[in-house]
């Protein structure tokens, strides 16, 4: 796993990728506020001290600014640098109460909103992907992270009945949308960061996937 690329992808928010396979990436989610940095997902073991550690701190940044670490979900590529990230920074790790057993790295279960630096997001829980799957929406600038809720062609990431994935894509379509994240280059757009009409569409097309699937 190599390959790292930190992209500033608005003025506070970095998307930090890890290569898992040619052509294929996860990634950490960097929120920077003023005095505190929120993180989205630790990736691998050493996700943190390779790549995300360093980029905090050409930003003039420290560790100790790291105030909060949320798992969206329980899947290896998103938790397994949990250890490492609450070592160094010493920020706790906030995970939907269904995946909480699931990851004993995880310190509380999330509520209905979480403030990441300066911006507060709402929790909304989209299972299909994982029962405790979470999306974060920050309604004032429209920005939505997905993580894993919206997965396009992969369509074996579907791993719960696919009415329930199919409600979930349904309350996001309710959302106002200018730029979503999601944790891996999902087909059909092939990239991680979507903007403007690229959202809905994505999420559109994960529907009319779904909705074919047998």
């Amino acid at each position: 796993m190599v390959n790292i690329m930190g992209e500033k992808v608005a003025n506070d928010i970095f998307v930090v990728r890890q290569e898992m396979r040619p052509g294929w990436t996860c990634n950490v989610v960097l929120v920077f506020g003023e005095d505190k940095i929120g993180v989205v997902d630790t990736g691998y073991e050493n996700t943190g001290e390779d790549y995300v550690f360093p980029l905090v701190l050409e930003q003039g940044r420290r560790l100790d600014e790291v105030s909060i670490i949320v798992n969206t979900h329980r899947d290896g590529d998103h938790i397994r640098g949990n250890a490492v990230f609450k070592e160094r920074t010493g920020a706790p790790v906030v995970i939907h109460e269904l995946e909480m057993e699931a990851v004993p790295t995880a310190d509380a279960k999330l509520g209905d909103s979480v403030t990441l630096g300066d911006r507060v997001f709402k929790v909304i829980h989209t299972p299909g992907h994982r029962p405790g799957a979470v999306c974060l929406y920050d309604e004032g600038s429209k920005l939505l992270l997905t993580a894993d809720s919206v997965c396009g062609t992969r369509e074996n990431l579907i791993r719960m009945d696919k009415s329930i994935y199919i409600d979930s894509l349904k309350r996001l379509l309710e959302l106002d949308v200018e730029m979503m994240i999601m944790s891996h280059p999902f087909g059909p757009p092939g990239k991680d960061v979507l903007r403007g009409d690229e959202a809905r569409q994505m999420i559109e097309a994960s529907l009319e996937i779904a909705l074919n699937l047998k």
